[in-house]
């Protein structure tokens, strides 16, 4: 995938800094049944919201209480996909305000497996490029099942 970046993007230790990769050929080719006629949310709107969002740690928090890590999990990796489920997490339920306020199931679905994901396409690619990290996986992570009474504390 970096094949066709400049040399520098060839560098092991540069790409296991990247959280995710979004596969271009995953996104949909635009064409005329996307575009949308009528009223439509406004991007600077939306983008202004989204920079908001970004100073909210709440969400965070939430992803923290619900991930749970494994042993001997790397740090890179953990904060990657935390990273990832957290900004998920605010982008698809923007309403959530506590653990409590979405099901394991979504969040694991939704959140936790893309993210998962998106930090195993650059752990493949590192694999690709460097000897190093031939053969060495993103760590399983699991869901913690939440107490609704304990939520508050």
């Amino acid at each position: 995938m970096f094949k066709e970046l400049p040399k520098s993007f060839h560098e092991s230790a540069l790409i296991d800094r990247f959280h995710g990769f979004i596969k271009g050929w995953n996104i949909p080719r635009m064409n005329e049944d996307l575009k949308i006629s009528g009223w439509a949310l406004n991007s600077e709107y939306f983008c202004s919201i989204l920079h908001e969002l970004r100073e909210d740690m709440s969400y965070r928090v939430i992803v923290d209480r619900l991930v749970d890590v494994p042993d001997k999990a790397d740090t890179r990796d953990t904060e990657a996909v935390k990273r990832l489920a957290t900004a998920y997490l605010k982008l698809l339920f923007p309403n959530v305000r506590s653990a409590a306020d979405i099901s394991t199931s979504d969040f694991k679905r939704y959140c936790l497996q893309r993210a998962y994901r998106m930090r195993d396409t650059i752990k493949t690619q590192l694999g690709l490029l460097d000897n190093e990290y031939k053969g060495k996986d993103v760590p399983a992570f699991s869901i913690r099942e939440v107490i609704p009474e304990l939520e508050g504390n």
